[in-house]
């Protein structure tokens, strides 16, 4: 395909920060901008601002506020699209949604909507009813929906924010490194948990406490060390609760890390305590080195971590049973080695860069021809 005729696509996002989504859509970039002619729209942060301008070039990001809407902004859109006779816009959270359901009804370009986990945890009823109102009216003016995993899909179903037969799953994928575990880590002196976070009531990281307090109370507190990797604005809280719990001694704050696998393969396991998730790139990470996992029966974990296959699955009420298995992992290293190539074989089989990346790429060319 020559380069005049490659396929133009938008990418609009409102984060342009640490976390899943804007990684997701720097994995797209690096992988198919060779392929299609790729243009940003996102906020002017780090670190994935420049990282997109490095692989699209300047002229090709454009900036939007972070989760907020501007119309001054939706109508600069609106003269880009043009301007540069975009073909698709593909959207990522429901921030870059409105703008990118609303420039497709418009100026007619196809729309692709990516959820990335339906966040509704935190709304009251107003916001709740507002939120299901507004994505309901803008699914009419959306081409494609991809859900990131199947208890995604099952979501958007159940909630009604999208025809089942314009759903695909296309699993979050990760790079996989050749870098793996230490299956020796049960002669170490403490065993390292590790966890990404962003510090935020999503995230739930504050749930460790309670976790680590029943460790505590059951004379095993000294066996372990969690490593928080990451930052957000509940990091002080979370810092100042293992404080006034006497758990400072095992709580390490590392702060953000542009490479967690060195961390990832000098740990025992990983643990999530989120509320919600779409499908966690922390997690995959983890399971991509061999890392069991140890994580909350929600949407997102439920897709990645079998429960007694891969690691375990804890009721996020109930945070003693997150203390139980550690202790139970920790016991017994045949169960754990089991674990590891399991959760390593899942992400080889099924969660890939190179297999999300394909299918993106059969989508934007078979709606391209679609339409």
């Amino acid at each position: 395909m020559s380069k005049e005729k490659k396929i133009k696509i938008l990418l609009l996002t409102v984060r342009a920060d640490h976390g899943g989504g804007p990684k997701h859509i720097y994995l797209l970039l690096k992988t198919l901008s060779t392929a299609f002619d790729f243009f940003v729209a996102c906020p002017k942060e780090e670190p994935y601002f420049d990282i997109y301008v490095d692989i699209v070039g300047e002229k090709r990001v454009f900036t939007i506020p972070h989760r907020k809407f501007n119309i001054f902004k939706l109508s600069k859109l609106k003269h880009i699209i043009k301007k540069n006779n975009i073909n698709i816009i593909h959207s990522h959270g429901k921030g870059a949604g409105i703008y990118g359901r609303l420039l497709s009804r418009s100026k007619g370009t196809i729309s692709i909507h990516t959820f990335h986990g339906i966040h509704l945890g935190e709304y009251n009823p107003l916001s709740k009813f507002l939120y299901l109102t507004i994505e309901r009216y803008l699914s009419k003016f959306t081409n494609k929906f991809i859900c990131v995993s199947e208890s995604e899909r099952a979501t958007v179903i159940s909630l009604k924010l999208a025809k089942s037969d314009k759903i695909l799953i296309i699993h979050n994928g990760v790079e996989l490194t050749s870098k793996i575990v230490n299956f020796d880590y049960l002669s170490k002196t403490k065993l390292k948990i590790v966890t990404i976070s962003r510090f935020d009531y999503a995230k739930n990281s504050e749930l460790l406490i309670p976790i680590f307090n029943k460790i505590k109370t059951n004379g095993a507190l000294h066996k372990f060390e969690i490593q928080l990797i990451g930052s957000g604005p509940e990091q002080n809280k979370v810092r100042l609760l293992a404080e006034e719990n006497g758990l400072s001694s095992i709580f390490k704050f590392l702060g953000f890390k542009t490479n967690p696998i060195d961390y990832l393969i000098d740990s025992f396991c990983y643990i999530s305590t989120s509320r919600w998730e779409g499908l966690p790139l922390g997690i995959m990470e983890a399971m991509s080195v061999g890392l069991p996992v140890i994580a909350t029966k929600v949407d997102g974990n439920y897709d990645l971590v079998k429960h007694s296959e891969n690691g375990y699955l804890f009721d996020i009420n109930k945070p003693e049973e997150a203390a139980f298995y550690l202790l139970k992992l920790s016991e017994n290293k045949e169960k754990w080695k089991q674990f590891s190539e399991n959760a390593k074989s899942k992400i080889e089989k099924e969660f890939t860069v190179s297999i999300m990346a394909e299918k993106t790429k059969q989508l934007y060319l078979s709606i391209r021809r679609e339409n």
